[in-house]
């Protein structure tokens, strides 16, 4: 079902409401000062899958993440198992 907006003809408030194409009314009240509002054409709204979101990203965008990697200590997704230390020899809180 879309969702469709109305424009109040009195304070200019927008109202959305959602309905099906055939049952959508020409005119509501506003919510905000209950005048009559009418509908208007409104932007359609498209949601995309994360896959079709990253296909979409500029091919320059992982070179410039790949260049913030290696300049940032900070990014290193190793650096939390590398500041663990060996797992053999346990930690120093370690007792028993």
């Amino acid at each position: 079902m879309p969702l469709f907006e109305y424009r109040c003809g009195a304070c200019g408030g927008l109202t959305s409401r959602l309905a099906a194409a055939r049952d959508a009314p020409a005119a509501i009240a506003c919510d905000r000062c209950g005048a009559p509002a009418k509908r208007i054409v409104s932007r359609p709204s498209v949601h995309l899958s994360q896959r079709s979101k990253v296909s979409r990203m500029d091919s320059k965008y992982d070179a410039m993440v790949d260049r913030a990697m290696r300049s940032t200590a900070s990014a290193d997704p190793d650096r939390l198992v590398n500041r663990r230390g060996d797992i053999a020899e346990g930690r120093p809180d370690d007792s028993g």
